[in-house]
């Protein structure tokens, strides 16, 4: 395995578990599986995959940034990966929105929320086309696809920047530092919620940006301790608290995913931490870790929806859910994690192997008249 493999290897690894742990988030349930300190501060993992994206969408295509054909080819995998399975669970949420009509409609069942109210046409609209994080001042249908539509937005300033700066690396660094630190800035002085999603991106990525060119000149070779201790340092922040995304300060806590990462690229590949973060089940949850993030929220909303059925056709299995919510009684939580964790794995490797890699390896096949042919493969 080539050294740049491997190092991707290990930032799969660590998607895949920062993944999962969204997926507890994510079920908002009275269990001590999803109160815990680690699963209350998911939000930085949406960080963290921004930083990510920045740092290894700069090794991986910054090379071919400075041609139109180039930015073709980019753009033509980046809508190749992320578009089909974002607009399939989008109508998978159509789906559901339907049944919720239908239900009031038909038996009179009533809603939270009642049907096609905030998941509305116009928000519809901003979702199919990823400019939700632009106009829609909410979160719709997908919830997490909110970070789809802000990366998305991104890659095209990243691409913008690229190309124009294309004759001179030291001005695209500038200005990429720049535009982080606008970012930074804008954070500091509102917040880290995913309303200022794009915000989130935009600084995230370009710090991966600069971090990408300072581990292909940097010639420094750190010892393995470091990694230990920055893994140590950012397990002991995201394990305590939990810390709020509200609040001027949150914006800093994006540093211990740098250091982490800085700390990965620069030491040796002898390490216990990289040699765990090499196991081959973990690097294959971080390949379908995509599919796990769109996915599991619609796999949360059908399973909620079936134990609060249950618990009116069937009150003597759960009295206490029906002076409550059924995701309040911890039981039943447990049991809907239970099922659901290994079911979201599953459909994430299905969804991976049979939606989203068949259509990702279009790619190499130019679209006549559209999209300019290519002499090499790019190397993503």
């Amino acid at each position: 395995m080539s050294q740049i493999k491997q190092r991707i290897a290990y930032f799969e690894s660590l998607r895949g578990l920062a993944a999962m742990v969204l997926v507890f988030f994510h079920l908002q349930a009275n269990t001590a599986l999803v109160t815990n300190a680690l699963v209350s501060n998911a939000w930085l993992m949406l960080d963290f995959f921004f930083l990510l994206s920045g740092c290894v969408i700069t090794m991986a295509f910054h090379h071919q940034m400075n041609t139109g054909a180039g930015i073709s080819s980019f753009f033509k995998g980046r809508l190749l990966r992320l578009y089909p399975l974002h607009v399939l669970m989008l109508l998978v949420f159509l789906g559901f929105e339907c049944i919720k009509f239908l239900a009031t409609a038909r038996l009179g069942l009533s809603s939270e929320q009642a049907a096609f109210s905030s998941n509305d046409l116009s928000s519809f609209v901003h979702n199919l086309f990823l400019t939700q994080m632009l106009f829609v001042d909410e979160l719709t249908w997908n919830k997490p696809s909110w970070s789809i539509s802000s990366e998305f937005w991104t890659y095209v300033a990243y691409a913008a920047l690229a190309y124009s700066l294309r004759h001179s690396e030291r001005l695209f660094l500038w200005a990429s530092a720049i535009l982080a630190l606008s970012a930074f800035y804008f954070l500091y002085t509102h917040d880290m919620s995913a309303q200022h999603g794009l915000a989130r991106s935009l600084y995230a990525f370009f710090v991966g940006v600069l971090i990408s060119h300072v581990i292909r000149t940097s010639k420094i070779q750190l010892p393995t301790w470091t990694l230990n201790l920055s893994l140590t340092v950012t397990l002991v922040i995201i394990c305590t608290g939990p810390w709020p995304y509200t609040e001027s300060y949150s914006v800093f806590f994006s540093g211990i995913f740098i250091v982490l990462l800085l700390a990965l690229f620069l030491t040796p590949e002898d390490g216990a931490v990289k040699r765990a973060l090499s196991n081959r089940y973990l690097v294959r949850l971080g390949t379908i870790s995509f599919g796990i993030y769109l996915i599991h929220s619609a796999v949360w909303w059908i399973m909620a929806q079936t134990a609060r059925v249950l618990v009116r056709l069937f009150p003597d299995i759960a009295p206490e859910a029906l002076q409550t919510d059924v995701l309040e009684v911890p039981w039943i939580a447990n049991l809907i994690l239970l099922i659901g964790v290994p079911l979201i794995i599953a459909l994430g490797e299905l969804s991976y192997r049979k939606f989203e890699k068949p259509i990702y390896d279009l790619r190499w096949k130019p679209l006549s008249g559209f999209v300019p042919q290519f002499n090499q493969r790019d190397p993503n």
